[in-house]
């Protein structure tokens, strides 16, 4: 299941325009784990032990002409019920976030780090992002046009 964002509409019913989303989505580009080396630029919201956050990584990463036509931008942004902050936290706190990434994903070897305030800058970046720009379901898929 996949969402594509156009607009959106925030809890004070204040629609973000696309260019609004945008700028919101470019100010935590650096947040981002990269996969895929296309010129066509999609930021994704995903959980790592989200069953449909999974299955479109793995299409994903399977899909060698997906990863030669798009840059995926990856933000970790927890569904709170799988209670998934330790695991974003051994992400990022990883060597090689990307391959931890694919790693937890595709392979399920689920990693945890306790000290969640190493990453929690970064987490409350995306957070605070996601709830802006009022994502709601994981992959959560933002096209560049």
């Amino acid at each position: 299941m996949t969402t594509l964002l156009s607009t959106n509409i925030t809890k004070d019913n204040k629609s973000l325009s696309y260019n609004e989303s945008l700028t919101l989505l470019q100010e935590i580009k650096n947040d981002a784990l990269v996969l895929g080396t296309g010129e066509k630029v999609l930021y994704v919201f995903i959980d790592p032990l989200c069953k449909h956050s999974r299955k479109f990584v793995r299409m994903v990463y399977k899909n060698q002409k997906m990863l030669s036509k798009y840059q995926y931008h990856f933000f970790l942004y927890g569904i709170p019920r799988l209670k998934s902050t330790e695991v974003i936290s051994a992400i990022y706190l990883s060597e090689d976030p990307i391959e931890t990434q694919l790693d937890v994903m595709i392979n399920k070897k689920i990693f945890y780090h306790k000290d969640t305030n190493s990453s929690k800058t970064k987490i409350n970046r995306i957070n605070t992002v996601a709830k802006k720009i009022a994502v709601s379901k994981r992959p959560y898929i933002f096209i560049v046009k």
